[in-house]
C-alpha cells in the first residue's frame, strides 16, 4: 500500500459527528453536576435525621446505584437494536433519568432517596446501551479506540467542568436566594425553604436543578443526530443474556472474568464517601477537586490510550487498568489528609482512561454489528449484579464489624483494605482474555519508540 492510498484509506474512515461530541458532552456535564455529591448527600442526610450513619444503607445506595442502571438494560438494547431507532431511545432515557434527580431534594428519608435512586437509575439506563449502540455505528472498526478516546476527551472535560461548578455552586450560599427570588412565584416551588435541621439541602439545590436542564438540552439535541442505517436483512431477535452466557466464545470469556475483580472493586466504593466525610471532614468542594482531578487523569491519558489500543491491541491496555486499581482503596486506607484522596483519584483516573474504553472498543470487536447494543447491555447487566452482591455485602460486613469492634475508622480501614488485596488477585485473571485478531505492534515495542536512542519506524509498502 502507497502513502497515497494510506491516507485515502484513512480520509474515507467514518468518524463520529461533532452533534455527537455535543451530545455526549452536555450528557456528562449533567453526570458531573451531581454524581460526585450524592453520597455525600445520604451521609448529610443520616446525620440530620440520626446524628450516625448507617453502612448498610450507603450499601444498599451504592448497590441501586449500579444494579438499577442495568438490569433493564438489555431490553433497551435489543429493542434498538430490533427498531433501528436509537437516538429515539437516547433521548427518552437521557431527558427522564436527569430530570429525576432534581427530585432527589424532596426524599425525607435514606430510604425515600434509595428508591428514588434506583428509579432515576432505571431510567437513565436507557440510555447506557442505546447511545454506546449508537456511536458505535457511526464509526469504523479500524478507528474505534481513537474516535472513543477523542469523544471520551470532549465527556470528561465537560464532566470535569461541571464537577468543578458544582463545588463551588455548594459554598456559594447566595444563589439559592437569587434563584428562588428570579423565578418570583415559583421560587419557593423549586427551591424551598426549609428547616435548620434541614439546611443541608441548601447546597444541593444548584447541582440538582441544573442537572435537569442540562439534561432536557442534551436529549433534545440527540434527536438531531443523523444515525446511519445499520447493515443486514430480515428481523432482529432480542437475544437473551442466557444464551448469550452460555454459548462458550469469548464474550462469555470475558464476563466470567470480569466476576472476581467486579466483586473485589465494589467492596470499596460505600466507604471512599466515608474517608472524605468522616476521617478528613472534606467539604462539597474539596470532595468536588478530588472528582475533578480523577477526571482530569481520564481527560490527559484517555486519548493517548485510544489510539494506543488501535495499535497493540484491548487486552494490553486492560491489563495495565485493571492491574493498578488495587493501589486506591489502599491509598484511602491510610489516608493522613486530603492530598492521599487526590493522588488515589488520580491513578484511579489514569486506570479508567486505560481500562474503561479499552473494554468497551473490545465488546464491541467481538460482538455482531447488529448486537452491539444487545452485548454491551448484558455484559454491563452481569457485572451490575455482581456490584449489587458486593455493595450490599460491604455494607453488612462493615456494619457487622462495626458493632463487634465498636470502632468505625478501624471497620472502614479493613474494608479499603480488603478490596485492596482482592482486587490484586482478581487482576491476573484478564490475562485470560483473547484478542480476535493480530495487532501491527506491541506495548513493548511502543515503549521502546518512546525512549531515548531506540526508534523503530514502520515500512510503509
Amino acid at each position: 500500500m502507497t502513502i497515497t492510498e494510506s491516507q485515502t484509506e484513512k480520509a474515507d474512515l467514518k468518524r463520529l459527528p461533532k452533534r455527537a461530541f455535543l451530545v455526549g458532552a452536555l450528557t456528562q456535564f449533567a453526570v458531573g453536576l451531581h454524581a460526585p455529591f450524592l453520597q455525600a448527600y445520604l451521609i448529610d442526610m443520616q446525620e440530620a435525621l440520626r446524628g450516625v450513619q448507617n453502612y448498610i444503607e450507603q450499601g444498599a445506595f451504592r448497590s441501586v446505584g449500579n444494579f438499577a442502571p442495568t438490569v433493564l438494560q438489555p431490553i433497551w438494547g435489543a429493542t434498538s437494536d430490533r427498531v433501528r431507532n436509537t437516538k429515539a431511545f437516547v433521548a427518552f432515557g437521557t431527558m427522564t433519568g436527569l430530570l429525576v434527580v432534581y427530585m432527589f431534594l424532596w426524599a425525607a428519608t435514606p430510604l425515600e432517596m434509595i428508591i428514588l435512586y434506583a428509579i432515576q437509575s432505571i431510567l437513565f439506563s436507557i440510555q447506557i446501551p442505546t447511545w454506546l449502540s449508537l456511536v458505535g455505528g457511526l464509526m469504523d472498526e479500524t478507528n474505534r479506540g481513537n474516535e472513543l478516546g477523542k469523544l471520551g476527551l470532549a465527556t470528561n472535560i465537560a464532566s470535569l467542568l461541571a464537577t468543578l461548578i458544582s463545588g463551588f455552586i455548594a459554598v456559594l450560599p447566595s444563589l439559592v436566594p437569587f434563584l428562588r427570588g428570579l423565578l418570583g412565584g415559583l421560587g419557593p416551588l423549586f427551591f424551598p425553604v426549609h428547616l435548620d435541621e434541614q439546611a443541608f439541602r441548601v447546597a444541593y439545590y444548584g447541582p440538582f436543578f441544573f442537572t435537569a436542564i442540562v439534561g432536557i438540552v442534551a436529549s433534545l439535541l440527540s434527536i438531531t443526530i443523523k444515525q446511519h442505517q445499520k447493515q443486514g436483512d430480515g428481523p432482529r431477535r432480542f437475544p437473551p443474556i442466557h444464551r448469550l452466557l452460555s454459548q462458550p466464545n469469548d464474550f462469555r470469556r470475558f464476563c466470567f472474568i470480569a466476576v472476581f475483580f467486579s466483586f473485589a472493586m465494589s467492596l470499596a466504593w460505600p466507604y471512599f464517601i466515608i474517608v472524605q466525610k468522616t476521617w478528613l471532614k472534606n467539604s462539597n468542594l474539596e470532595i468536588a477537586i478530588a472528582s475533578a482531578v480523577m477526571t482530569l487523569s481520564i481527560i490527559i491519558f484517555t486519548v493517548p490510550f485510544g489510539k494506543l489500543s488501535d495499535r497493540v491491541g484491548r487486552k494490553p491496555l486492560i491489563l495495565l487498568g485493571r492491574g493498578l486499581l488495587f493501589l486506591v482503596p489502599i491509598l484511602y486506607a491510610v489516608a493522613q489528609n486530603v492530598y492521599y484522596v487526590y493522588a488515589a483519584n488520580i491513578l484511579a483516573g489514569f486506570c479508567t482512561a486505560s481500562g474503561m474504553n479499552a473494554i468497551t472498543a473490545y465488546i464491541y470487536d467481538i460482538a455482531p454489528e447488529e448486537e452491539r447494543g444487545s452485548h454491551l447491555a448484558v455484559y454491563n447487566t452481569f457485572t451490575g449484579v455482581v456490584y449489587l452482591v458486593g455493595s450490599l455485602i460491604a455494607g453488612i460486613l462493615g456494619q457487622i464489624i462495626l458493632q463487634t469492634l465498636g470502632d468505625p475508622y478501624f471497620t472502614v480501614f479493613i474494608m479499603l483494605m480488603l478490596s485492596g488485596i482482592l482486587r490484586f488477585f482478581a487482576s491476573f485473571f484478564y490475562l485470560l482474555v483473547r484478542e480476535p485478531k493480530a495487532y501491527s505492534s506491541t506495548i513493548w515495542l511502543e515503549l521502546r519508540t518512546r525512549l531515548p536512542g531506540k526508534r523503530h519506524d514502520r515500512d510503509i509498502v
